[in-house]
């Protein structure tokens, strides 16, 4: 194979691995949630709605609110795993295929270290704000659903149950699993994007023809027209992506809006001039001593 197609293939791997990541950190902390849930449920199933009281009531509230926070630390931890993971993956999306093509990786500078810590403790905080909010919310159901008099299996039913094939909830925990969700799909991607970026800095030095190029996956329901216009764009190391109006350094950078950041499943891969990757004449002079034969393909 020809450093070209080896670099082409290296980067194809590493977005097939991204992929993997991302599912299976979805599917995780929709397992979570759903621990939290079913414990809640039983919890209700347990209640004798003829002899419930307020004391009762108050006692059920502080067992939800342990419930989510448990649910906040182990979803935190389970998070900033994945984006140690997908550090590392956005690292190796730079040095990988350049080491394939036979060209040097530079070693990853220490502020990314630092980067990656800040990105996890962001993260940490929007999982407690969700866990919070849902406690809250949660509650306040309960709450309203005994004040009217409701039967156990209605309440039950408000709460709402598990899909098959990690597709989610339905009631009330639905909208709490797509946002878990797509804060842990979010901030995961947006560390991977943060590491290649500052390995393409690095490694920059060394090439000065390395440049970088955007890449949209067909994931998003819906996705996003600009994105799509981005697809292939392609920018030098150290300037923005024009993406919808805005500069953006890499797929959800937080400099740019919600709008055009969050639920971006968007990456971003080192790119080459057609003619960089190619044979040198020094190369082609050494093949044809050794008798193999080298076309302009």
């Amino acid at each position: 194979m020809s450093a070209q197609s080896d670099f082409v293939a290296s980067v194809k791997g590493l977005i097939a691995q991204s992929k993997s990541l991302t599912l299976d950190a979805r599917k995780k902390v929709l397992e979570m949630l759903d621990a939290v849930r079913k414990e809640i449920v039983t919890r209700l199933a347990e209640i004798d709605p003829s002899s419930f009281s307020s004391a009762q009531l108050t006692v059920l509230k502080h067992q939800v609110d342990a419930l989510f926070d448990q649910f906040q630390a182990n979803a935190s931890n389970a998070i900033g795993a994945y984006e140690s993971a997908s550090f590392t993956l956005g690292s190796a999306t730079v040095s990988t295929p350049l080491d394939a093509a036979g060209l040097d990786a530079a070693p990853l500078g220490a502020i990314s270290t630092s980067a990656l810590k800040i990105a996890q403790g962001y993260t940490a905080d929007l999982i407690t704000g969700l866990a919070k909010d849902s406690a809250a919310k949660v509650n306040a159901l309960i709450q309203r659903a005994f004040l009217g008099g409701q039967q156990i299996s209605d309440i039950i039913a408000q709460i709402g149950k598990a899909l098959p094939g990690d597709k989610g909830f339905t009631g009330i925990f639905s909208a709490v699993g797509k946002k878990a969700t797509g804060i842990a799909l979010n901030e995961i991607l947006r560390v991977s994007s943060i590491a290649t970026q500052a390995r393409l800095e690095d490694a920059a030095d060394q090439h000065e023809d390395l440049q970088k190029q955007w890449l949209h996956l067909s994931i998003a329901k819906v996705p996003r027209i600009g994105h799509i216009e981005a697809d292939g764009q392609v920018a030098d190391v150290n300037e923005p992506f024009d993406v919808e109006g805005e500069s953006l350094m890499y797929p959800r950078d937080p400099n740019g809006s919600p709008e055009n950041t969050i639920n971006c499943h968007c990456l971003m891969k080192p790119y080459f001039a057609a003619d960089t990757l190619k044979p040198t004449a020094k190369q082609k002079g050494l093949l044809e001593e050794l008798g193999i034969t080298v076309s302009a393909a």
